[in-house]
């Protein structure tokens, strides 16, 4: 599920490498679990930050990209999930995602038809890496049974989010439940999405 995105332009973005330089990323890069995507968080939610995409857990030893995606049936029964949820909420700023379909044998690219970038509801974390004491900002993105549209090529989807609920989502006045409710209530539109596929891939590679 959703296992390479399309970043798109990030204009109001500047990183700040380890050693102190800045620079901006590339526009329309590409993204798989492990890459640093733009993302707003309840705790800063008027800057754009670059987390890593996977949440990592403070038992884990070792960076991997396990904790990817937070089903939206399991945020307030699964551990992980049940920690984070009503306390850790973030947006995630994307141009497309990609769904790979095994029985069409085709990778599809879904994106907003207004050709607008998508917002996909999340949760975020800080991981200490102890080999080198660097906190390491993650996040995952939530999902949710699929549309009638997307629901003809794959079994779920990101949870998106309208641009006016954004505020709705980090709004640290609402509890857990009462912001995974009004993601349930306002569930991403099949007229909202163009889906088309991408003729040059190649399945095999």
């Amino acid at each position: 599920m959703c296992g390479r995105v399309l970043v798109g332009e990030n204009k109001d973005l500047v990183i700040t490498g380890r050693n102190g330089a800045q620079f901006k990323p590339k526009a329309n890069s590409t993204g798989n679990p492990g890459s640093m995507l733009p993302v707003v968080t309840d705790a800063m939610p008027d800057k754009v930050q670059q987390f890593r995409w996977g949440l990592l857990t403070p038992e884990d030893d070792k960076i991997h990209s396990k904790h990817k995606h937070a089903r939206i049936e399991n945020l307030h029964n699964t551990g992980l999930w049940r920690q984070l949820t009503g306390k850790k909420h973030c947006v995630i700023r994307l141009q497309a995602f990609f769904e790979y379909n095994k029985m069409h044998e085709k990778l599809y690219r879904v994106e907003r038809t207004d050709g607008k970038p998508m917002y996909i509801a999340g949760l975020w974390d800080i991981w200490l890496d102890i080999d080198t004491n660097v906190l390491l900002p993650t996040c995952a993105l939530i999902t949710m049974p699929p549309n009638r549209a997307i629901a003809e090529i794959h079994d779920r989807m990101p949870t998106i989010l309208e641009r006016g609920d954004i505020k709705t989502w980090l709004n640290p006045n609402l509890s857990g439940t009462e912001r995974t409710a009004f993601l349930l209530s306002r569930p991403c539109g099949s007229e909202t999405l163009k889906i088309t596929v991408e003729k040059d891939y190649n399945s095999g590679s």
